[in-house]
């Protein structure tokens, strides 16, 4: 683990260059999907799907920088741990729930 913040914030920056790359795609791609859907119900679900997944790994970088904005110890342990599972439960659990409805 990095203590220089320098480091940290360095590698986050250019971790997000192709993060943000990707979910650009995400984002256009699922939009012709949404298109492309049947019935209005389908297209609906569709655009749910895309939205929950854009908002869930949008919470991954924010989680990483919790130890960049000054927490540090168990405290920022703790929140990471917090924010990580928030972000599975909405990433997986919510998703399912979209699938299957």
């Amino acid at each position: 683990i990095q203590d220089d913040l320098t480091v940290r914030w360095f590698w986050w920056f250019l971790a997000m260059i192709p993060f943000c790359y990707v979910v650009q795609t995400l984002v256009v791609g699922l939009n012709e999907a949404t298109s492309k859907q049947p019935s209005p119900a389908a297209a609906s679900l569709v655009s749910a799907a895309r939205y929950v997944t854009v908002v869930s790994w949008c919470t991954y970088p924010f989680v990483y920088i919790i130890k960049n904005v000054g927490l540090s110890g168990p405290t920022a342990t703790m929140y990471e741990q917090i924010g990580y599972s928030l972000a599975d439960v909405m990433a997986k659990a919510v998703f399912c729930v979209l699938i299957w409805a």
